[in-house]
């Protein structure tokens, strides 16, 4: 799986010019914590006729703006203004003067789990998501999307079925051993009972020790039954309800 496939697409976006005070109502219009900086540009593509060009947006990417910067921002303004008159309200700062540069950045054909390592590692809540383009006289960062931790775990849930019918149970793996997975597997197609999703991540010292399946059927038990005439150890996931 690539970030291609799982990132936010539908960017909500500052230019760097922006006053600060646009970005906070953006914030709290979309109850985002960060937003892109980035200016936009407009290229032909395709020219119709002498008088008319068909034209593609693009978003260079100049940075990353969050709540927080906004909220720093503020205070040191309130501070410095305290008992004086104040020069220049902090509403009316420009995004580009506290902004940060957000130089850690993936690709669209990076994979989802050296992303999230990269999250993971420094600490962060997003990615933006660039393609970079060569042009005569400079290489522009093009934004084409944003990785947040929400994307990776809808992705997880996804990839687990959890937005599938059915239902979730764990095989054991005794010392890793796939052998109690692959016969599981054999019954499940023998008795045309769907696999909708399967997970065996390792968890202990690298090596997998339960797989996580989730079945497309509502009446489990003629599969269950095969599975303890095979001598194969199951389970099923705890669920939790909110009360």
């Amino acid at each position: 799986m690539i970030v291609r496939e799982i990132m936010t697409t539908k960017l909500v976006s500052v230019e760097p010019d922006d006053t600060l005070s646009h970005a906070a109502n953006l914030f709290r219009q979309y109850q985002f914590h960060h937003l892109p900086v980035a200016r936009t540009i407009q290229i032909p593509i395709e020219q119709k006729s002498e008088y008319h060009h068909v034209r593609r947006t693009h978003l260079l990417l100049e940075g990353m703006l969050t709540a927080q910067d906004i909220d720093m921002a503020a205070a040191v303004a309130n501070q410095n203004d305290a008992g004086t008159a104040s020069t220049q309200n902090w509403q009316d700062r420009r995004v580009l003067e506290v902004m940060h540069r957000a130089l850690i950045r993936v690709m669209p054909t990076t994979s989802v789990a050296a992303a999230a390592q990269i999250l993971v590692e420094r600490g962060l809540n997003y990615l933006p998501v660039v393609e970079y383009e060569q042009t005569e006289h400079e290489t522009r960062t093009v934004l084409v999307g944003l990785l947040t931790r929400s994307d990776l775990l809808m992705a997880l849930a996804r990839a687990m079925g959890a937005f599938e019918p059915g239902m979730q149970m764990d095989i054991a793996l005794p010392l890793g051993n796939m052998v109690a997975l692959a016969d599981t597997i054999r019954i499940a197609s023998e008795m045309h009972v769907q696999i909708r999703s399967l997970i065996a991540a390792p968890m202990v010292n690298g090596v997998p020790h339960m797989a996580t399946l989730r079945l497309g059927t509502i009446n489990p038990a003629p599969f269950l039954t095969r599975l303890q005439e095979a001598g194969i150890q199951y389970s099923f996931a705890n669920h939790l309800t909110e009360e």
